[in-house]
């Protein structure tokens, strides 16, 4: 599963450190990389919802055909692959937008869950360490979690507990404070 994340994870990533380093604002960062990804994403939603409808609009004619062959499976299966043969309908095509939009949603997730990774771009090594100078804080749970990044960041960028990553250097300190 972390493998999903971390393939569509860095391409995202560059997409949100590109925005990030325009408008040195993690907040409107956010904001801007949902909008392009609404964006990138859109084609697919249209798509999605089209065929929503279509089959919407298709159930009375598969009802019809549900009550006329009750006693028939055989037959009734038959005349639905017909019936969807003649609208031009095929019932899988409304979940492949879903399919794809999917593990574009994981990689979405890790951007938004790993900021010193992807728009601090900090490597493994600085990273790995901070993780470690974070659970010596005193009722720091050292239970891993998908949210390290975000509280290595809450707590290197307080002035109260600082102290603890002065180990990292200089810079690993101004990075997030900025």
């Amino acid at each position: 599963m972390q493998l999903i994340y971390e393939i569509f994870g860095y391409p995202l990533g560059f997409i949100m450190w590109g925005i990030y380093y325009l408008v040195k604002n993690y907040g409107i960062a956010i904001l801007l990389f949902t909008l392009v990804t609404k964006i990138l994403l859109f084609p697919l939603s249209v798509k999605q919802q089209k065929n929503t409808a279509m089959m919407s609009a298709f159930q009375p004619k598969l009802q019809a055909l549900q009550k006329k062959y009750a006693n028939n499976q055989q037959k009734l299966q038959e005349e639905q692959m017909k019936l969807y043969a003649e609208e031009g309908i095929n019932p899988m095509s409304s979940c492949l937008p879903m399919l794809i939009q999917f593990p574009i949603l994981f990689g979405i997730i890790d951007v938004v869950y790993k900021p010193l990774t992807h728009i601090l771009r900090m490597s493994k090594d600085v990273i790995s360490k901070a993780k470690d100078i974070l659970f010596t804080i005193p009722g720091m749970n050292s239970k891993a979690s998908s949210y390290e990044e975000l509280m290595i960041l809450k707590y290197a960028s307080d002035p109260e507990y600082q102290s603890y990553f002065s180990e990292l250097g200089g810079e690993f300190t101004s990075k997030i404070t900025e």
